[in-house]
């Protein structure tokens, strides 16, 4: 019973962490220059990861019980899973954004890369309609490429310039 007692302990500390956690990022004040938009993720894509995270905590606290036995062999990677899952959207939402100025975009991916592509710098757009919403994406002349939800995020001017670059 021990075992499990400390096993509890220790997820209650992991799921305590995370919600933390999540409590910082929705307070996290990010300085924007002036004139500038940062656009990010709705904020469905954190609550998703913490939900994902702690029950996936709380299905490893089920799985990792002090007597073994193969049957939870499976639950054990599906705990590991669910929970990998949840850190990966909450990095997503913590990495990626989109700025729209007069004369470039800049946005980070969700691995965490900065990128900028100038208007002038635009080699090829396209705009597909994909169930029901549109989605561009733009490449420059240096191989950049940015694919977004025209519908979610306010990209008139990129899109605006991409049209003219086509002309």
């Amino acid at each position: 019973m021990s075992g499990f007692a400390a096993k509890a302990v220790i997820i209650l500390i992991v799921v305590t962490l995370v919600v933390v956690l999540v409590a910082r990022f929705f307070r996290r004040v990010t300085p924007a220059k002036p004139g500038t938009r940062r656009q990010r993720m709705p904020l469905l894509v954190p609550l998703v990861g913490a939900v994902l995270t702690v029950a996936g905590a709380l299905l490893a606290l089920a799985a990792f019980s002090p007597q073994y036995k193969p049957e939870l062999l499976p639950t054990r990677i599906a705990s590991v899973v669910v929970i990998l899952a949840g850190l990966a959207a909450l990095l997503a939402y913590r990495n990626w954004y989109l700025e729209v100025f007069s004369d470039a975009v800049r946005f980070r991916t969700v691995l965490g890369r900065e990128r900028r592509i100038d208007y002038r710098d635009i080699a090829s757009f396209q705009v597909k309609k994909a169930a029901g919403r549109e989605r561009l994406t733009v490449r420059s002349h240096d191989g950049v490429r940015l694919s977004v939800d025209t519908g979610r995020y306010s990209v008139a001017p990129l899109l605006a310039a991409a049209r003219s670059a086509a002309s």
